[in-house]
C-alpha cells in the first residue's frame, strides 16, 4: 500500500490504561478482522494498532480497515489480534477490559481473568495513507450494497487476469447539470453485469477499478450503516462508511470497454417476472453437468421452455410463463449465470429478455441492472 511520511509513534508510558466494555471492543476486533492476515508475511501484521485518534486498524499491506474505537486516546499500542479476541471471547459481553502497557507487555485485566501479552513496536506497523482523496461519487448504503450485488459475482477472480478481478466504478458527468451517471461493473469475459444510478452530484469523471476482496468487505461493513463515500488516492481506493474507512490498493491494468459488449439492437423483449426465470433456471440446470454445462432456452408461441442434458445427470426441463412473449429462437446458455444475477434481484421485479439467435450474446434488464451472457458453442 502507499505508504505516508513514517512518524514515529510513541510507546505508551507505563502506569498509563484503557477501558473499554467487552462488547464494544469485540465489535471493534470484529470490524477489522478481515485486514488481518491468517499467514501474515511480517510476524507485525497479525497485531492491530490502537491507535492515538480513537480509532483501532489493521492491514495486510493489500487493505487496511481502521474503525473508530471511542476512549483510545494517548500514544499508540500494538496488540496481538488473534490472543486477544479468545480473551474477549471468554469474557461476558458487559464486563469491563482493562489494557495497561508495561514496557514491552501489556496486561489485560477483564473479570476475573488477567493475561500478560507481549506488544510489538508501533514504530514498524505500517501507515496509513494521509491527506484528502479526489471524490469518486457518495452513496446511501443501501443503495451501495444493493448495486454492488447484482455485479461484484462476475469479477474474475481465478484465471489471472487483473484487469477482469475487480468491479469497475465509473462516474461520468453531464456536462448541462449537476447531474452524472454512476456504473458499477464486472466480468469475467464470457459474461457481463451492470448497475447504474443518476446522482446530484457535481464531480469529474472517473474510473477506478477496485479489488473484488475490497468490495465484499466494503458491502459487509455497509449493510448496518447509513452512506458510503469512495475516493481514490495514487493507486489506493478510500472508502469511509460513516466513519469506517477501507483503504485498498486498486487492480491494475485496463478495464474493458463494457459500453461495446452491451449490444444495441432492436429486438422484440419477452418480458418474464423474476421468481418465474429464477425459478425455471434452477430446475433447468439440475441435470446440467461440468462438462456439459448448458442449457438450452427457447422462446415461442407458449412461452420459454429450458432444457438441460449430459451423460452423468440425465435430462431435465422446465417452462417458464412470460408475461409477454417476444422474438422467437432458441439459443444455450450456461444457467448459472442467469441464476446468480436473478438472485441478486426482487423476486417481484420483471426482467426484459433480448434474445436475438442462437449466434448472438442474451441480454436480461431490470430497472437499472442488467446482464449480458454470451452463448455457449453447441457442438
Amino acid at each position: 500500500m502507499t505508504s505516508a511520511v513514517k512518524v514515529r509513534r510513541a510507546a505508551r508510558p507505563t502506569g498509563t490504561a484503557l477501558k473499554f466494555s467487552v462488547a464494544e471492543l469485540k465489535a471493534a476486533f470484529n470490524a477489522i478482522k478481515d485486514a488481518v492476515p491468517s499467514r501474515p508475511l511480517r510476524p507485525i501484521l497479525a497485531n492491530v494498532l490502537i491507535g492515538s485518534d480513537e480509532t483501532i486498524s489493521a492491514t495486510d499491506l493489500e487493505l487496511r480497515i481502521t474503525y473508530p474505537l471511542r476512549g483510545a486516546t494517548g500514544p499508540a499500542v500494538l496488540l496481538p489480534h488473534a490472543r486477544l479476541m479468545q480473551i474477549l471471547n471468554s469474557c461476558k459481553q458487559d464486563d469491563e477490559v482493562s489494557l495497561q502497557v508495561d514496557g514491552s507487555r501489556c496486561v489485560v485485566e477483564c473479570g476475573d481473568g488477567k493475561w500478560t501479552l507481549p506488544t510489538e513496536s508501533v514504530a514498524d506497523f505500517p501507515d496509513a495513507h494521509e491527506g484528502i482523496g479526489k471524490p469518486i461519487s457518495r452513496l446511501p448504503a443501501d443503495q451501495f450494497v444493493t448495486m454492488m450485488e447484482s455485479v461484484k459475482f462476475a469479477a474474475d477472480t481465478r484465471s489471472g487476469r487483473p484487469a477482469l478481478a475487480g468491479v469497475h466504478i465509473e462516474f461520468t458527468a453531464n456536462k448541462d447539470s449537476d447531474y452524472g451517471q454512476l456504473a458499477f461493473v464486472a466480468t469475467d469475459g464470457r459474461r457481463l453485469c451492470c448497475a447504474t444510478c443518476e446522482v446530484e452530484q457535481d464531480l469529474d469523471n472517473s474510473k477506478t477499478l477496485v479489488p473484488k476482496r475490497a468490495v465484499d468487505i466494503i458491502c459487509k461493513l455497509a449493510a448496518s450503516r447509513n452512506a458510503v463515500q469512495l475516493e481514490s488516492a495514487g493507486n489506493e481506493l478510500l472508502a469511509n462508511i460513516d466513519g469506517v474507512v477501507v483503504q485498498a490498493r486498486l487492480v491494475e491494468g485496463t478495464f474493458p470497454d463494457w459500453r461495446k459488449v452491451t449490444p444495441e439492437r432492436d429486438v422484440e423483449l419477452s418480458v418474464a417476472e423474476v421468481s418465474a426465470l429464477l425459478h425455471a433456471a434452477r430446475m433447468a440446470a439440475i441435470c446440467a453437468s461440468e462438462s456439459s454445462k448448458g442449457t438450452r432456452v427457447v422462446v415461442g408461441d407458449n412461452g420459454m421452455t429450458m432444457t438441460s442434458s449430459s451423460s452423468e445427470y440425465g435430462q431435465s426441463s422446465a417452462r417458464c410463463e412470460l408475461r409477454e412473449v417476444g422474438n422467437r429462437c432458441g439459443v444455450e446458455v450456461d444457467p448459472a449465470f442467469a441464476i446468480e444475477w436473478l438472485e441478486s434481484l426482487d423476486l417481484a421485479a420483471a426482467v426484459d429478455i433480448d434474445v436475438e439467435s442462437s449466434s448472438t450474446a442474451v441480454v436480461l434488464r431490470c430497472e437499472d441492472s442488467y446482464t449480458v451472457i454470451m452463448p455457449l458453442a453447441r457442438d
